[in-house]
């Protein structure tokens, strides 16, 4: 049975026609029967008919009079708009017409069109958006690192359940749980970190807790999952990307022999740490695989979520999730 990846191609900072095109040429390159379902505007139809009479790879395009803007609101662009990409993209996920959606759109609309549409898993009252970073020892699952500004211990401890859940399905039998915050003891942070505290140190059976987490040990690789809010998140997971970059930069433009080993790995580290490369965060807690990426993330960096979303519809993240929290 074919894999159905539905692909929104626009309000994206690269060309819908751009996209299209290089998402086909890695199609190709899979060797896996990967079916394309893309998202586009009406007044796109013309210059992608010329497009299927070139390339040797079948495809479909379900076409839209409207996308949604950065800057909408999203409930309303959502409620209004669904004659839009997402709200289609969205529709055909729940329809079961496709196994993963992508989207590099309003991240308010596509987490709010995906609640309203798809729903979320019993116990989750909110998605968070998951993303994955390097560490010194292990890949870390971090959320929310942007579905939504709104916070509640209830949240962020139904965050912990949700990267528990991810982790477990890649293969880690009890991952490690930490909550971000301002100091290792128990008191610290807001009301709401202090409450999720203490519910998290009663579950034994999902985790293990290992606590309030700083910014600074964040990268030591001591948990496999770190919960936030999506606020705190999204700043978090930007100035990480931002403060990598300008090091290795700066490191990169001081190193007299540019034919050495260490720039080849500097340079290798870099296209680690980049954002605009990241292979998108996985808006957990919905029924359906939605996957988020960034409206500057670069090709590769769409091609990497594609990639991405090929290897979690195979190895079945939605059922493994929806099993773990039943």
């Amino acid at each position: 049975m074919s894999i159905r990846i539905g692909i929104d191609l626009m309000e994206s900072e690269n060309s819908p026609k751009a996209i299209l095109k290089e998402t086909l040429h890695f199609a190709k390159s899979l060797n896996k029967d990967v079916e394309f379902i893309f998202f586009a505007k009406n007044d796109l139809k013309d210059e992608f008919e010329k497009i299927e009479k070139e390339i040797d790879y079948p495809f479909d395009i379900v076409y839209s009079e409207h996308t949604i803007a950065m800057d909408e609101d999203p409930l309303l662009a959502i409620r209004r708009r669904k004659d839009s990409t997402i709200f289609k993209g969205l529709k055909y996920s729940k329809e079961d017409k496709i196994d993963a959606f992508i989207s590099c759109g309003n991240t308010g609309a596509l987490a709010a069109g995906a609640t309203h549409l798809i729903k979320t898993f019993k116990n989750i009252s909110r998605p968070a958006l998951l993303a994955l970073l390097p560490t010194k020892k292990n890949l870390l699952a971090i959320l929310d690192v942007g579905a939504s500004i709104a916070m509640s211990s209830d949240n962020l401890v139904q965050f912990a359940l949700l990267g528990a859940a991810f982790q477990k399905a890649k293969g880690i039998e009890k991952p490690n749980v930490g909550l971000l915050n301002i100091g290792e003891e128990k008191q610290k942070g807001t009301f709401h970190h202090q409450k999720a505290y203490l519910e998290l140190k009663k579950i034994t059976n999902d985790f293990k807790f290992a606590g309030n987490i700083e910014g600074k040990e964040v990268f030591e690789g001591r948990v496999d999952v770190l919960v936030t809010d999506g606020f705190t998140g999204n700043i978090f997971l930007k100035t990480s990307e931002g403060l990598a970059s300008f090091v290795l930069d700066k490191v990169e433009k001081n190193i007299i022999d540019k034919k050495t080993e260490i720039l080849k790995v500097l340079k290798g580290l870099k296209k680690r740490l980049s954002y605009g490369e990241y292979p998108g965060a996985v808006l957990m807690g919905v029924k359906k695989l939605v996957i988020k990426c960034h409206g500057y993330s670069s090709i590769k960096g769409i091609i990497s979520a594609t990639k991405g979303a090929v290897e979690l519809v195979e190895n079945n993240l939605i059922a493994s999730i929806k099993s773990y929290l039943d």
